[in-house]
């Protein structure tokens, strides 16, 4: 027959990250702590965790520092790459919608109801478009914090 300290002992492992963490009651610390005081196991697990927690938070993801990983995503290639993507997609955007506006105007299949109807959605569409870059590019030049870098 198991005792009642033996089964709360049994579930001690399970307490063992969220001591580490301090994310326990003062009930289930004093637990773990009394637990690890008699059991070598447990006690060794816990010296475990706290190796492996202190291990990742020394660990560095990379060897370059913030400052040159900024550096290397605003290179001239980068740059250049950026550019040519944005002209080509505007470019191909602005075909398609020559296409589309002129295959909508001179469609005779359509009717005069529906052709307004979707005149007012995409209307609808550009006037909300340009009111809100609007508003960016008022922001942008009145914006007190966008040198400010975090």
């Amino acid at each position: 027959m198991v005792s009642k300290t033996q089964a709360i002992d049994e579930h001690v492992g399970e307490l063992l990250s969220g001591y580490i963490d301090g994310e326990l009651t003062q009930q289930q610390r004093q637990r773990v702590e009394i637990h690890c005081g008699n059991c070598g196991d447990c006690e060794s697990e816990l010296n475990a965790l706290r190796a492996l927690r202190r291990d990742v938070s020394n660990s560095r993801l990379s060897e370059y520092g913030e400052d040159v990983w900024r550096e290397k995503m605003d290179d001239r290639t980068v740059k250049a790459t950026r550019s040519i993507g944005w002209l080509l997609f505007l470019g191909a955007v602005l075909i398609c919608g020559g296409v589309g506006i002129y295959e909508f105007v001179f469609d005779s299949s359509m009717g005069t109801f529906e052709k307004t109807m979707i005149g007012a959605v995409y209307g609808g569409l550009a006037l909300l478009f340009f009111s809100v870059l609007r508003q960016r590019l008022i922001e942008r030049k009145t914006d007190k914090y966008k040198d400010v870098e975090i």
